[in-house]
């Protein structure tokens, strides 16, 4: 079964981009080595290969445009229907059912949006015994767009958490509230880093980004249980995390001697939550509690704690409740503090993927290629590529769980006012890596980007959330396209927003969408002009002698086009920065995001992609406490630019 032919056409069925282009626009031809890796990594390949099996119905139907036609076997001798709102994620109602004639198809009614689950009945079978019906599928009814939060052009600040710094504290959400407080007063948003849990002990796992769960947070920057700042340059993860959670789990042991109303609290919270989050938060509290007990790699468990089994972790919930509920009484903690900032408009970001260690993909391992992982193929900033450590999903096995993982991590995240998506481009297609090759031999794979973008937008009008979609790298057009289609912004970062002739002018950027002077992967504006990221990148071998010069020269022609863009002549940063936010402000982008980095022209990048011990990834503290930093004088500047550009809440 593992002829070349063979392996190709199923490597097509799996949705194995057979060539991408690079972003010299090359075009990339992917090897039979790669596919078949890929391939055998997935399936046994002793067996045949099949993917699509004969079905009754689909495992999944994801539906804009009502009414629904739903094809049948006609062999099928159907009498019933039944469609059930999906209790397990939030929804309530009456069943509707209804009997039809044996037929090739069935006519669904028009339905409210929302999750439903379908049964189809024989005759000999009814919604009343307790036979299994034939077939069951999700139905899963959304809107086209996202739900609108702004109703006219606005404003945000990013703040990265670690690099806040307090009265003599550590960064936590309460500095982050004053920051919050301060831009709703201008008519703002704040945007944050992800927030998922992840693990600060380890330097390859403090990367907000490297999410050990991504449907649950981490308790790092939790107001209660604050810790006394002791280095004023970085933050240092590993005993920041150790001294705050020693206090919370001091805290909680007087609690449970207390039998305290937080533990009633605990239960409401639970309450709250949708049932299929709620059981998913008891598997995380107890996951939690391995970790500690048998080590942070779940691979290396004994067989029944490695091999998920709702039975045996019910029962070590059980036997263990009292060590296992202070995970839970966490995420009740950070919940509560997030809704009280929630007033302010925040902006939350929902990492790409979660790394092979973590909950999730203990949680739906059967779901994830274990032996390959996300990456991205060579490109200027990183000639050598990169690899994530996040596990794809696979995108057939996904639509077989009827989207209930991806949707469990939607609702997880939905809220703030915004959410942005890391990667956006990743859902249309994701590029893998087959455990043993290097990134530059990886490939693409398709995922079913309409049906994901369909749940994306149904989950932003049940939580009244706003969605941006980072959709830099290298994608063809109609991606973004697609995206702005649906109402989910897209970025534009001002770097990258040029022609062959020189920079976009601002009415060329589009309405939906963010627009920015850098991002965290990327120099910040001083960084930039100085050329810091490039000497760091030959200073780290990422670039040769030949790739610096020829990046310095292009830098330097890049400078000249932008002050001729701005009109201005070589004048001092500060000025330069003004005119760049001047310049941004007056484009029809819904959002504008600046960065503090850039308004105290710091040198030093956030996060240098390829890197992990050679540089401070997201490590760096701002130079100035909360309370100086909302005093600048550059603020009075900026706040007559986003004015006159109609982007404060003042604006007429």
């Amino acid at each position: 079964m593992n002829n070349s032919s063979q392996i190709t056409k199923f490597a097509e069925e799996l949705g194995i981009l057979p060539f991408y282009y690079n972003y010299k626009g090359e075009k990339i031809e992917i090897s039979f080595e790669t596919k078949y890796s890929i391939v055998s990594k997935i399936f046994s390949l002793e067996t045949p290969l099949t993917i699509h099996q004969p079905q009754i119905i689909e495992p999944v139907y994801v539906i804009e445009n009502q009414p629904l036609n739903i094809k049948i076997a006609k062999t099928l001798n159907l009498a019933k229907v039944e469609i059930l709102p999906n209790e397990d994620i939030g929804m309530t109602g009456e069943p509707i059912i209804f009997e039809i004639k044996n037929a090739d198809s069935i006519q669904l009614p028009i339905l409210p949006f929302g999750y439903y689950k379908l049964h189809l009945f024989t005759n000999h079978q009814s919604p009343a015994t307790n036979h299994q019906s034939p077939a069951t599928s999700h139905l899963i009814i959304a809107p086209s767009e996202c739900y609108d939060v702004f109703k006219r052009k606005t404003w945000g600040l990013h703040i990265n958490l670690w690099s806040l710094r307090g009265n003599r504290e550590e960064g936590n959400f309460s500095h982050l509230k004053k920051i919050a407080e301060f831009a709703k007063q201008k008519g703002g948003f704040i945007s944050i880093n992800p927030l998922h849990f992840n693990d600060p002990e380890d330097v390859f796992g403090i990367s907000p980004y490297s999410a050990i769960s991504r449907e649950f947070k981490t308790p790092l920057y939790l107001s209660d249980a604050s810790v006394v700042e002791k280095n004023e340059k970085f933050f240092e993860y590993k005993k920041i995390w150790q001294e705050k959670i020693k206090k919370l789990k001091e805290k909680f042991q007087q609690i449970l001697k207390n039998q305290a109303q937080k533990i009633d609290d605990l239960e409401e919270y639970k309450k709250s939550l949708c049932p299929a989050i709620r059981k998913d938060l008891e598997y995380f509290a107890v996951f939690c509690y391995l970790r500690e007990k048998f080590g942070k790699n779940w691979q290396s468990w004994k067989e029944e704690l490695r091999n998920f089994n709702e039975s045996v972790i019910d029962k070590i919930y059980e036997e263990n409740q009292r060590e296992i509920l202070f995970y839970e009484y966490l995420q009740m903690l950070i919940d509560k503090e997030l809704e009280e900032i929630k007033k302010y408009n925040l902006c939350l970001d929902l990492a790409f993927g979660s790394v092979k260690q973590s909950f999730d993909v203990w949680r739906h391992q059967e779901i994830y290629a274990l032996q390959c992982e996300l990456g991205a193929p060579p490109d200027d900033f990183n000639p050598k590529g990169q690899k994530w450590g996040f596990p794809p999903l696979i995108p057939f096995k996904l639509r077989q769980e009827g989207y209930i993982p991806f949707i469990k991590i939607l609702k997880a995240n939905m809220k703030g006012s915004i959410l942005r998506f890391d990667h956006a481009l990743g859902l249309f297609r994701a590029f893998w890596i087959p455990e043993g090759f290097s990134a530059k031999d990886g490939a693409y794979v398709k995922y079913p980007y309409q049906e994901l973008l369909s749940i994306i937008a149904l989950e932003s009008w049940i939580n009244k959330t706003a969605v941006i979609g980072e959709d830099l790298g290298t994608a063809e057009d109609w991606m973004r396209q697609e995206l702005i289609k649906r109402k989910m912004s897209s970025w534009r970062v001002f770097y990258f927003e040029k022609r062959d002739e020189g920079f976009k002018k601002s009415d060329e950027y589009p309405e939906e969408a963010l627009c920015s002077i850098t991002t965290h992967d990327l120099p910040t504006l001083k960084g930039y002009w100085m050329g810091k990221d490039l000497e760091i990148r030959k200073k780290l071998s990422l670039f040769d002698d030949s790739t610096y010069e020829k990046a310095l020269q292009d830098r330097e022609g890049d400078k000249k086009k932008i002050l001729e863009l701005l009109n201005i002549s070589q004048e001092s940063l500060h000025k330069i920065l003004l005119s760049i936010i001047k310049f941004l402000s007056n484009t029809k982008c819904k959002y504008l995001l600046l960065y503090p980095e850039d308004l105290l022209l710091i040198e030093e990048q956030t996060n240098l992609p390829g890197t992990t011990t050679e540089y401070p990834n997201w490590q760096r503290k701002l130079p100035l406490t909360v309370e100086e930093f909302l005093k600048l004088p550059i603020w009075a500047e900026i706040e007559l630019i986003l004015r006159d550009s109609g982007r404060t809440a003042h604006s007429e």
